[in-house]
């Protein structure tokens, strides 16, 4: 088949990494598959060498006319046999487009958004893909017919994982070989819940005097230099490690004891996912996702 793979955000989050390795995988499996994004720049070192044509498309805000001309213009010339879209906004101008070429459409929920364009979607009886439970009920208390919902719950690409010792991690950060690790994987945002783990990190010391955290992720923007700054004024930052984002996370994961996600809500997080292929209990808060 011939598959067009488009997601309106380039960041290095979970949906984002989803579906560059399902492209990756469909082309592996003798599909031919192009990926649309808006920024191509880490998407496409990290498909270099598989065969995956990759297009920076303009998905900027609005009626976003040039993102969806420009996925019509692909859409007639490649003749994709499918075209799959991921967070609403990818949604919405495969949408219009896939309206002028007549592509079949799926289009894929990752997380609690704006539900309309998913009920015109199936309106025009495309298949709308929940990645959990959680969101299939989001999306039918929202409208969208559940006869055109399929759940397919996220997966992670246990091929790209080599088990390793945790000593080299903490020779990278320059801890001493007695911490005890464990750690957040996610963006430094506010529905991650790093606020909620700077807080209670204090008792965790006063039981466990050799644990050290590391927040695994972007960290930039306001909220991230405000989490940056209280884990400092609370002379935490000897004990608190931001790795940034890493191409590495399975290493860092295998450095950790367990990992947390105190998030306020997620959907169908491959940090959890992340975690149990590597091994790693995981402690988090009871979301839905």
């Amino acid at each position: 088949m011939r598959i067009l793979q488009v997601i309106s955000s380039s960041a290095t989050s979970g949906a984002e990494k989803h579906s560059v390795a399902l492209a990756r995988r469909l082309q592996a499996n003798g599909h031919q598959v192009d990926f649309a994004c808006p920024d191509v720049s880490w998407v496409k070192d990290d498909l270099a060498g598989t065969g995956v044509q990759v297009h920076q498309v303009d998905m900027r805000g609005g009626w976003g006319v040039p993102g969806w001309r420009h996925l019509t213009r692909l859409g007639r010339e490649r003749k994709y046999d499918l075209v799959h879209a991921h967070l609403s906004r990818a949604a919405y101008l495969s949408l219009v487009a896939t309206a002028f070429t007549g592509n079949p459409l799926v289009c894929s929920v990752h997380v609690k958004t704006h539900y309309l364009v998913y009920r015109l979607a199936a309106r025009k009886s495309n298949r709308v893909v929940a990645v959990s439970n959680y969101i299939q009920g989001l999306l039918e208390g929202s409208k969208v017919p559940a006869g055109h919902i399929d759940v397919v719950h996220n997966g992670t690409d246990f091929h790209d994982f080599n088990y390793s010792s945790d000593r080299d991690v903490k020779a990278e950060f320059q801890l001493p070989e007695d911490r005890r690790l464990f750690g957040l994987v996610g963006r430094v945002a506010e529905e991650k819940g790093h606020q909620i783990a700077v807080n209670a990190f204090p008792d965790v010391l006063d039981r466990h005097p050799d644990a050290h955290m590391l927040f695994v992720g972007r960290s930039e923007g306001e909220f991230a230099e405000y989490i940056q700054k209280q884990v400092k004024s609370r002379e935490l930052d000897q004990r608190i490690t931001f790795t940034g984002n890493r191409p590495d996370v399975a290493r860092m994961l295998d450095a950790m004891e367990f990992s947390i996600l105190p998030s306020s809500a997620e959907a169908c997080p491959l940090a959890v996912l992340e975690s149990m292929a590597r091994k790693r209990p995981v402690v988090g808060q009871g979301l839905g996702g």
